[in-house]
């Protein structure tokens, strides 16, 4: 069950609608709810979705090269894998000319760690290539300060590149009341003290049971 998150969610279909390349950047400590709102978001979209690993940069192009196929070419037996991250990025960019599709990439530390010239390349594609295309693309990483600096920053290649962010924080106490139907005032209150209002951590929580329990 989706559980709040209205006006971001309801920001990214705004700029979806739009039919134009756009580049969101979605940031926020773990287990915060960032994939839970990307995954609401391209339900109902035609969207490649990957997750950047701690591995090297040729483990991370195969599962890129898997993530793209997956929704491209569905059903194929054995899976292509691109030469590099550029071949891949004109491939994507070689279909977001003709029609509108979402391309998240998730942990993008992790990739930026593994391939450190990948914001370059990101960066070339878009001001060369991806603007002209209808491309949606999102960013997002638990690492606040990479994401703030190396993404966000000044000095980072994607500076400027962004058309929309989002810091995404836990949930206040009215919003985190949502997830339990079962707990009077008191045990919300303290629910809430315990979990910090983490969406994770909310879900977690029994409201069937005692607080003790």
């Amino acid at each position: 069950m989706f559980i709040g998150r209205e006006r971001e969610l309801e920001k990214l279909n705004k700029m979806y609608a739009g039919d134009q390349f756009e580049c969101a950047v979605i940031y926020g400590r773990r287990r915060v709810g960032k994939t839970t709102l990307i995954r609401e978001f391209i339900k109902d979209k035609k969207a490649i979705y990957f997750a950047g690993l701690e591995t090297s940069a040729k483990n991370n192009l195969e599962n890129f090269s898997k993530s793209i196929f997956n929704i491209t070419m569905p059903g194929i037996e054995t899976t292509p894998v691109f030469n590099d991250f550029q071949a891949a990025l004109d491939y994507i960019y070689d279909i977001a000319k003709r029609e509108r599709i979402v391309l998240i990439i998730d942990e993008y530390p992790y990739l930026a760690s593994a391939y450190r010239g990948i914001s370059s390349i990101l960066q070339i594609h878009i001001d060369m290539k991806l603007k002209q295309s209808k491309l949606f693309l999102i960013l997002c990483g638990s690492s606040m300060s990479f994401m703030e600096y190396q993404v966000l920053g000044y000095k980072s290649p994607l500076y400027g590149r962004r058309t929309a962010q989002f810091k995404i924080k836990p949930f206040d106490f009215f919003q985190s009341i949502k997830f339990h139907k079962h707990f009077n005032e008191y045990e919300s209150a303290l629910v809430y003290g315990i979990t910090g209002g983490i969406p994770q951590y909310l879900e977690k929580m029994d409201d069937n049971k005692s607080i003790k329990e």
